[in-house]
């Protein structure tokens, strides 16, 4: 996204837009660290980021950064949008820019082109007039005047109902059918997941739910970086939890101590930065892992079966035992 961030801002610096008057301020959509041009305060940007390290980033930089804006329609004097790989999400922030500014004020969008930039141009092209654009650094940025809430808000109307029963929406993993690799891991799941259990990287709460069904939680601690994700799971949990506690955690389990200890942890790490493979990131949830287990404490987790994470296992754990293997997944149940 570094490419995306840096021609985000060449309305400004060229003069095509101007930069924020003192006292206004300007809603950042998928906010990201910014390069910011002369002239332009760092204050004016009111940042919402839902992706927790990309959150704390911000923070780090002295960012006002809210994982959601809870503002009410037509708070901010403009929208700043960066585009991500997801088309329904797309088209949301753009809704939700709309929503947000007053009418007529500027909305600008960017996104690299590998990831649907143009695709999302023509969609707001075909809705209301571009007022300009700009290339570069393999990105394209487009603006266009506010025209209100109304003419893009069927792009909110984006939830989805999986197995008639989980909420998901755009940008949430496998967020239209279960995960293979979750499925294969809900079938290890049995009465013996009991007592304090937790679920690293919950998404939108599946393998939660499997373990509520087929297993005996005492309680349940929901561990997850998406935070639309994480309140997805928080609502589709909360009519089958019964008696068992639920307590949801917005945290990158890659940087971020677990203050609590469980004697059962199950995941589904997440093994892709982007489009690239990423293995340091499923280490990291299995260090995290049995940082976070009791002593006797168990971990079942699911991962793509050419994964190299067996050292990572073995340094943790005293004892690994790969339980199965098949269509492309392994599964492992390893002991603190």
């Amino acid at each position: 996204m570094s490419g995306a961030i840096e021609t985000l801002f060449l309305p400004f610096a060229s003069g095509d837009i101007d930069p924020p008057d003192e006292g206004a301020r300007f809603a950042f959509l998928n906010a990201a660290v910014p390069p910011l041009p002369g002239g332009f305060a760092s204050s004016a940007l009111a940042c919402e980021q839902g992706f927790r390290p990309a959150f704390l980033a911000l923070q780090r930089a002295g960012f006002d950064t809210d994982p959601e804006l809870d503002a009410a329609e037509g708070a901010f004097d403009a929208c700043l949008v960066l585009a991500g790989r997801h088309k329904g999400e797309n088209q949301a922030l753009v809704a939700r820019a709309c929503a947000l500014v007053k009418p007529g004020a500027s909305i600008v969008v960017c996104g690299e082109k590998t990831v649907g930039i143009q695709p999302l141009r023509k969609w707001v092209g075909g809705r209301v007039e571009i007022a300009g654009s700009l290339a570069k650094h393999h990105a394209t940025v487009f603006w266009f005047d506010s025209p209100g809430p109304e003419i893009f808000a069927g792009a909110l109307e984006t939830t989805a109902l999986v197995a008639d029963r989980f909420e998901t929406a755009p940008g949430m993993f496998s967020h239209t059918v279960p995960d293979a690799g979750s499925v294969l891991l809900a079938a290890h799941l049995d009465h013996r997941i009991k007592g304090t259990v937790a679920d690293f990287g919950c998404g939108w709460g599946y393998l939660s739910a499997e373990v509520l069904e087929k297993g005996n939680p005492g309680s349940l601690a929901l561990f997850e970086a998406h935070h639309p994700s994480l309140k997805a799971a928080e609502r589709n949990l909360a009519p089958m939890a019964g008696e068992v506690k639920l307590a949801a955690n917005w945290c990158d389990l890659t940087s971020e101590p677990v203050a609590r200890q469980f004697d059962w942890i199950v995941m589904n790490p997440p093994f892709h930065a982007g489009r690239a493979s990423e293995p340091d990131i499923g280490k990291a949830f299995i260090a995290a892992a049995s940082k976070a287990l009791v002593p006797g404490g168990r971990l079942l987790m699911v991962a793509n079966r050419k994964l190299p994470y067996e050292r990572a296992l073995a340094q943790g754990f005293r004892r690994v035992e790969e339980k199965e293997v098949r269509d492309g997944f392994k599964v492992v149940e390893a002991m603190r």
